[in-house]
């Protein structure tokens, strides 16, 4: 996401707005699934981390948090904004983060809980990296830990183009998100592709300003997801709504998904 992502100053504005209550949803998920052995050891990681807006609620809700992104400018913004050793934010891919991982002097075998939301997940291109990533959490974590995924599964019965706009403002800057999904083709290259377009339009003292930008994300059904899974020592415990209550047998346009790490692993 170069145009948006480019600017961490522009992506906090934009997503941090409702980033409570969907952490008031984490939370919801972590007292129901996490066992008891483990719920006094309040540590919580999150790959993919942007800006730490999660890990800042989190820290400011008594968590020791840590995490990692690729993108180094989003790293600085987290640095300075949360109150933990900088090295414990560190630059690492989602695929390929162990190494990294130890650089940084965490307890290996120690967190107790990660979260990887807002469709984070499937910028990974294929099953193959999903079930390498989860082989790496699976390191880093303790046995039983939860990974709570945010992740909209794809019906492949009902495939149009869809698109979403928003605006937030902080001060005297106003950002507005227009973005279209483009679904994926199935029986072609594109079979599970979605293509996501987002023009920003950003407004200040100084002038309005445009970014465009373009990005794929790897889809899933339930069925393949589930079949991922098999393939990872991770566990599926349960899928939860926006607001951590449990699903059932429905599917959303977007949910969290409860995973725990294998403890046979």
């Amino acid at each position: 996401m170069a145009g948006l992502y480019a600017d961490p100053v522009l992506y906090d504005i934009l997503y941090t707005p409702g980033t409570a209550a969907e952490v008031d949803a984490l939370e919801r998920i972590e007292k129901r699934h996490t066992e008891h052995s483990l719920k006094k050891n309040r540590m919580w990681f999150e790959p993919a981390c942007g800006t730490g807006r999660y890990l800042r609620v989190a820290q400011g809700r008594g968590r020791r948090v840590a995490g990692f992104d690729l993108d180094e400018r989003q790293l600085a913004y987290a640095r300075g904004r949360l109150k933990c050793p900088a090295r414990h934010l560190f630059k690492a891919d989602m695929v390929d983060f162990q190494e990294a991982f130890g650089q940084a002097g965490l307890p290996s075998g120690r967190f107790t809980f990660a979260f990887n939301p807002v469709n984070t997940l499937r910028h990974l291109p294929s099953d193959a990296a999903f079930v390498h990533h989860f082989e790496q959490m699976a390191q880093v974590m303790a046995p039983g830990a939860l990974y709570v995924v945010g992740l909209s599964l794809t019906d492949y019965d009902w495939l149009y183009p869809e698109e979403d706009v928003w605006q937030t403002a902080r001060g005297s800057c106003r950002v507005t998100q227009l973005v279209n999904y483009l679904p994926p083709e199935p029986g072609t290259k594109r079979g599970r592709r979605e293509t996501v377009i987002s023009h920003l339009t950003v407004n200040r003292p100084r002038g309005e300003e445009h970014f465009d930008d373009s990005y794929d994300l790897h889809c899933c059904d339930r069925a393949q997801w589930r079949r991922m899974l098999k393939r990872a020592p991770m566990e599926w415990v349960a899928s939860c709504d926006g607001s951590g209550q449990p699903l059932g047998d429905r599917v959303l346009p977007y949910q969290w998904e409860v995973l725990r790490v294998s403890s046979s692993r």
